[in-house]
């Protein structure tokens, strides 16, 4: 996951950019689950490096930034199905129920990692506590990823440097 820290902003954009390309052209395959996890690890691969390598003296951090990306993990296939379905006109379609819950633990699970993240980033930075206050910027950034990439991805580059 380290690789993800050594590129530069405009290398992990484009990365995202040819796996969004890829999920396109793959969605009515038979190869479209594998699409779809291979863009997703893609877009979640750079926050949960971003936890993963600068807590990596800290077992426990760890342990719950595992226990959070897996359940996001596991939580997006119901979206995953549904976006296969979209595309390849089917008649099968997931109960509401699945999605609603689906949507709610990928929800809370990003947000968790992405604070476990965004702390993170900032206390490498700062070497003190943090409050929510301190690391708000890391984190909206962290969420909104277009954006985030462009100006985080500097001071991941510089930190790691330094490590």
């Amino acid at each position: 996951m380290n690789i993800f820290l050594k590129l530069k902003h405009w290398q992990i954009f484009l990365i995202w950019i040819f796996g969004a390309i890829q999920l396109f052209i793959l969605i009515n395959t038979e190869f479209w689950f594998i699409s779809f996890g291979i863009y997703c690890i893609l877009l979640f691969g750079w926050i949960y490096s971003i936890g993963k390598v600068l807590n990596s003296e800290n077992s426990e951090l760890i342990k719950k930034l595992n226990i959070w990306s897996i359940i996001y993990l596991i939580s997006i296939i119901p979206f995953g199905i549904q976006y296969h379905n979209m595309f390849s006109y089917s008649n099968v379609r997931i109960n509401s129920l699945f999605s609603v819950l689906g949507g709610i633990l990928s929800f809370i699970s990003i947000i968790k990692v992405g604070i476990i993240s965004a702390k993170s980033l900032k206390r490498n930075e700062k070497q003190e506590n943090l409050t929510f206050g301190n690391y708000a910027m890391e984190f909206f950034l962290i969420l909104y990823l277009i954006v985030g990439i462009w100006v985080l991805q500097p001071k991941l580059n510089k930190l790691i440097m330094k490590k």
